[in-house]
């Protein structure tokens, strides 16, 4: 039996499939869990950071300085400016050795100038002094100048330091320094998750908590406020991220398994993970968190994330699940092949609602080639009809 031009066009679409990877994966919101340190301000006034955010800080660093008064601006511009002059002066010191000729030149003609002075007070010619003292004044200071002893303000490193001193005690009354007592990732971003979401309480975690993480705005404001935190150092080293998910869709998964995780708010990235924790159900729900240990810049930015968890990923010819046919038993599909259907077994590895990954076997005589043309739609197909 022929099928005419016209039925052909309306049943049958050929495709021609291609090798590609398909995942048995899960989209869904998900919630970094972490070790976070609060840093706490015990006064109240201005806050000013002195870490970045995102800055990898050690124990015992200071981080922040909280001003409990108002504090005079020309002092903290008078101790920039002596600063600036006191790196000068090290910086001139550092680079001696560049103008040690120039030094030793110096040294030389005041040397000389001690020694008229003394053949002067012999021969008896004291009026010579006073010009030979205003030489040597004058060889001295470019001296200094060299060294870095002595700069344009007149004052030198010294000085400098001690007036430095001067103005960080006017200010020390009115400062607290928040020092850290840990190591990790420093961010200025409290979101009131840091003692909710921690390591500890994983185990304790049910569908319920996460259902009310949905109506929480995260974003947050560092502010110099009495016992408030205004900073926090983050464990970066080890971080976990739980979320809900229909309690039908978590098999196969289970405690130790490894997965890979996607996370579409940061470029895509992908990093394995694996299972840590499955709550009990409620109302056909769950929480998983799974545990990793990989880094992602910029994480410790972001406690609320929209993820992809892929439990597998299938690799292999990827056709329509609509070309699927069942014959005499066989699992298979319909190929174009010299313009006649004919019937290629295969092995479906993996499936959802639309397409199909299916196994390549190039020793199967009767298996399906990559070239070959699939027939996704027929409602009359079978081995050997014309195809025109």
């Amino acid at each position: 039996m022929y099928i005419s031009r016209r039925s052909i066009n309306e049943q049958i679409y050929k495709n021609s499939f291609s090798w590609r990877i398909l995942e048995d994966c899960e989209s869904t919101t998900g919630y970094i869990i972490r070790e976070e340190k609060l840093l706490y301000s015990n006064v109240a006034g201005s806050f000013d950071g002195i870490a970045k955010e995102g800055e990898r800080i050690a124990k015992g660093s200071k981080v922040a300085t909280v001003y409990k008064n108002h504090v005079d601006p020309k002092i903290q511009e008078a101790i920039k400016r002596i600063n600036e002059r006191i790196a000068d002066i090290n910086n001139n010191q550092a680079k001696n050795d560049i103008f040690s000729e120039d030094l030793q030149k110096l040294e030389k003609q005041i040397s000389n100038k001690i020694n008229e002075v003394i053949n002067i007070s012999y021969d008896h010619k004291s009026a010579k002094l006073f010009q030979i003292k205003e030489d040597i004044n004058k060889i001295l200071d470019k001296k200094l100048i060299i060294s870095g002893e002595k700069g344009a303000s007149g004052q030198n490193l010294e000085a400098l330091k001690k007036e430095k001193e001067n103005y960080e005690n006017q200010l020390r009354s009115s400062k607290v320094d928040l020092i850290t007592e840990v190591s990790g990732i420093l961010s200025y971003n409290i979101d009131g998750m840091e003692q909710i979401l921690v390591p500890e309480k994983i185990n304790e975690f049910k569908p319920s908590d996460f259902q009310s993480l949905d109506n929480i705005n995260f974003n947050s404001k560092t502010e110099g406020k009495v016992g408030q935190p205004v900073a926090k150092i983050i464990d970066n080293f080890e971080w976990y991220i739980g979320f809900l998910m229909d309690a039908k869709k978590i098999y196969p998964l289970k405690v130790g398994d490894k997965v890979n995780v996607r996370f579409k708010d940061i470029k895509n990235t992908v990093v394995d993970a694996s299972v840590y924790y499955i709550s009990s159900e409620e109302k056909g729900k769950a929480v998983v968190v799974l545990s990793s240990n990989k880094y992602i810049d910029s994480m410790h930015e972001i406690r609320k994330v929209n993820i992809d968890i892929i439990k597998q990923a299938y690799s292999g010819f990827k056709i329509p699940v609509s070309a699927v046919r069942v014959q005499n038993g066989k699992t298979g599909v319909y190929i174009i092949k010299d313009r006649v259907a004919r019937f290629r077994e295969i092995e479906i590895l993996f499936k959802n609602n639309d397409f199909a990954i299916v196994k390549e076997n190039n020793l199967n005589d009767n298996g399906l080639l990559l070239y070959d043309e699939v027939i996704t739609k027929s409602n009359n197909i079978e081995e050997g009809k014309l195809i025109r």
